[in-house]
């Protein structure tokens, strides 16, 4: 790990902490679950995760601006780093005792992912990468499935129903995904989903309508792996936005092919 920035150090340190911390809290039964919004909760963790992490950073970085889930916009900061937080993904999961829930801390440097860590405490998996080093898992370098047909592949798609106008574009994408023999599965994860294409695990995620924290980590594990990550029409992604990002995430094999389904 001595390779590896301060600034990426502390993100696998925090992420596994608040990891730990947010499962102890559901071990105890008793995670306080109010509703956001339709299909969106919070609980006790993701504020207590949040605390956490957010305490670490300023402990270390107290000129670096801070981006998270929770409190928005937490800090602006002048140092040209910025953090971006989701303290808890998967933050229904996580209600309901399904594994499929993580912590996610990402940095930016002008704008861009430069690092970052990824917890999912139920498989105790730690992933981290930093641009230009790689990605890894447990201490071990990932990369990308190299299946190069969509036939055989196998994608996470995230719908979500907090957006109606957007049921029948989903319905479009599964109905192509069927009619190309593309295997499609949801976990209610992004951060999840975006591991699990790093590590081979699945060739592609497609999500719209998420969010800054859910993408800054992820995307460029995902990239550090191998893979390639783009937003719908193979366009970059964009960093400067909060709300509303569109993600397309691939082992870089299928991503032009992927790409055409979702249009």
């Amino acid at each position: 790990m001595n390779e590896f920035s301060n600034r990426t150090k502390l993100a696998i340190v925090a992420a596994k902490n608040a990891g730990m911390e947010i499962k102890k809290i559901l071990d105890g039964e008793n995670i306080g679950v109010k509703a956001k919004g339709l299909n969106d909760v919070l609980t006790i963790a993701d504020v207590k995760s949040e605390s956490l992490i957010v305490e670490r950073i300023l402990g270390l970085f107290k000129d670096d601006s801070i981006i998270s889930e929770e409190e928005g916009k937490y800090k602006e900061g002048n140092s040209g780093y910025t953090w971006v937080i989701d303290p808890l993904d998967g933050t229904l999961n996580y209600s309901r005792n399904i594994p499929y829930y993580c912590v996610s801390i990402g940095y930016m440097k002008d704008g861009k992912p430069e690092g970052g860590a990824i917890y999912i405490p139920e498989f105790d998996e730690l992933y981290y990468c930093e641009r230009g080093k790689g990605a890894y898992l447990d201490n071990k370098k990932i990369k990308v499935s190299d299946i190069d047909s969509l036939s055989k592949s196998l994608t996470t798609i995230g719908f979500n129903n907090r957006y109606p106008e957007e049921r029948e574009f989903f319905n479009r994408v599964h109905a192509n995904c069927m009619e190309n023999m593309v295997n499609a599965e949801k976990i209610f994860s992004t951060v999840v989903a975006l591991c699990y294409v790093a590590s081979g695990k699945t060739e592609s995620h497609f999500e719209l309508n998420c969010y800054l924290w859910d993408i800054c980590a992820g995307s460029l594990l995902v990239e550090e792996a191998g893979g390639k990550c783009s937003s719908l029409g193979n366009k970059e992604l964009d960093f400067s936005k909060i709300d509303k990002q569109k993600i397309v995430a691939t082992n870089g094999l299928i991503h032009e092919n992927f790409v055409d389904l979702l249009k």
